[in-house]
């Protein structure tokens, strides 16, 4: 199965997270905080709709006919792609969440929000995958 992607600013994301680390992005703790805050309400929020959508996976009653369990494949599918970009937004989310807190020099914080991040991707990795 291909994996569905989208492009939500990775590049960029990337440019971002690399440059807090080297220290040439710097915000204040209590804005990079504020950032990393609204970012977490973002994480949620993705997280609250991919645990909706995660319930209707694997959906049951289209009937024997061929069209029918065409049709239960391609929303069964859809729903692992809509799963696929969901986990590609969290972890967009949570390494701006880990740039903004190193930009501010919280490195305790950015450590754990790394540590997420890394579960998190370890856990999601082979979704959408035979």
């Amino acid at each position: 199965m291909n994996r569905t992607a989208i492009d939500y600013g990775q590049a960029q994301i990337t440019a971002f997270s690399n440059a807090a680390a080297a220290g040439e992005i710097r915000y204040e703790p209590d804005v990079a905080r504020q950032a990393a805050a609204e970012y977490q309400k973002m994480i949620i929020g993705l997280q609250e709709i991919r645990t909706r959508l995660q319930t209707v996976a694997d959906p049951q009653g289209f009937g024997g006919f061929q069209s029918s369990m065409e049709l239960q494949q391609g929303f069964a599918q859809k729903t692992v792609d809509g799963l696929a970009v969901l986990n590609q937004l969290i972890e967009g989310a949570m390494t701006l969440q880990e740039a903004y807190l190193r930009s501010g020099n919280l490195i305790t914080e950015a450590d754990q929000t790394n540590a997420m991040l890394t579960q998190f991707v370890a856990d999601n990795s082979g979704l959408g995958e035979p």
